[in-house]
């Protein structure tokens, strides 16, 4: 991604007037509810089901009582969807579909009685139960498409990447959920799991699973500097995990043989910081230092090269992870990539983003966000 083709942050946007809409059970709330919301907040991680939060008023000044505890409105197990962005044009953007699962009152010693209502987007609806399955010589984006099947979704792979992935002789899952057994399958092929709410012009379609590289996201991608549209951004390089190669050990039980790869630098997809924030010179620290694996379940040499290259791009992308804050944003969520400039020659350039936190609230709507830098190679 280039600054030419990330979206400007400024360009054409009304950040005046935040807005939300909740619907329970396909209903909007009404605007007496909708009065007593104090705030909302939206959460979603690479590593983690997304959820959300709403804090309403929970006292009745009138009636004496407390008008949300003890209803039907909030009950846990109803179908929620959480729509934010502001008042105008552009509408409104499905952030969440999911369920509410917990209800938490505060009856303070002093101040009005609140409500916290929060849930989990459809990915907590796969946890229903834990199966064994085997999957013989299969792919792991066939193994993804299988799952969604199974799950009642879709799924969106990457074709290239997938063109690219090892037929596996025979892998089995052992008495797992399904979901949980794909998320370990896209940490073994060093790929990111998330779910993308389809959005059908301010009607909610259904949500769909992506599995697949980071460097090839479909999500927008945004530009954003430091003293106009970022608020405030905290990098963290960091040095004491890095190695300068990633050697996987095996052993082959039929050949009765050594199986062995070692990885470089050179194979990653991603270089840190970049040529132009001093990427040669910070890997000089650690070029000696070794990562070895020993891994049971190698049984090829071209399975032990693509295990250490996965295993070497999950510790290199950790080289340099930052946090920050900038304008509300609906569209910027884990998995999107961002363009981060005016913070000299070694800090900026391109972000994954692998979590987002989304509030509206007194101070209005902002974004929080965590990220990883990865600088693609060549690009």
């Amino acid at each position: 991604m280039t600054v030419d083709q990330a979206r400007s942050v400024a360009a054409g946007n009304d950040f005046y007037v935040p807005a939300f809409k909740v619907q329970i059970r396909n209903r909007v709330l009404p605007s007496d509810v909708i009065r007593d919301v104090m705030q909302v907040t939206y959460k979603d991680s690479i590593e983690e089901i997304d959820s959300f939060e709403l804090t309403v008023n929970n006292w009745d000044a009138e009636k004496r009582g407390y008008k949300y505890s003890d209803g039907d409105l909030f009950l846990p197990g109803r179908d929620l969807e959480l729509w934010m962005g502001y008042y105008g044009k552009p509408p409104l953007r499905l952030m969440l579909k999911g369920k509410i699962k917990s209800l938490r009152p505060t009856f303070p010693a002093g101040g009005q009685s609140t409500l916290a209502v929060s849930g989990l987007n459809v990915l907590d609806q796969y946890r229903t139960k834990q199966e064994s399955h085997s999957y013989p010589q299969m792919t792991d984006s066939e193994i993804a498409q299988q799952i969604a099947r199974r799950l009642g979704t879709t799924v969106r792979i990457d074709p290239a990447s997938a063109a690219k992935e090892p037929r596996y002789e025979y892998l089995l899952q052992k008495n797992e959920y399904d979901i949980v057994f794909l998320l370990l399958r896209a940490r073994a092929e060093g790929y990111d799991l998330f779910v993308e709410e389809v959005d059908q012009g301010g009607r909610a379609g259904e949500s769909r699973l992506f599995f697949g590289p980071s460097v090839n996201v479909g999500k927008a991608s945004f530009l954003l500097r430091y003293g106009a549209s970022l608020t405030e951004f905290q990098p963290n390089l960091d040095t004491s995990h890095q190695v300068g190669k990633v050697t996987v050990h095996a052993w082959d039980q039929e050949r009765k043989q050594k199986i062995s790869h070692t990885a470089t630098r050179s194979e990653l997809t991603t270089q840190g910081v970049g040529d132009r924030g001093g990427q040669p010179a910070i890997e000089q620290s650690f070029q000696d230092r070794e990562e070895v694996v020993a891994h049971g379940r190698v049984v090829s040499d071209q399975e032990a090269r693509r295990l250490a290259a996965e295993q070497f791009e999950q510790i290199a992308k950790q080289l340099l992870t930052g946090s920050g804050s900038t304008v509300g944003l609906p569209d910027l969520r884990a998995g999107s990539v961002l363009q981060i400039d005016g913070l000299g020659a070694r800090f900026s350039g391109r972000y994954f983003v692998t979590a987002t936190t989304h509030t509206i609230g007194d101070s209005g709507y902002t974004t929080a966000f965590d990220c990883r830098r990865e600088e693609l190679r060549n690009s």
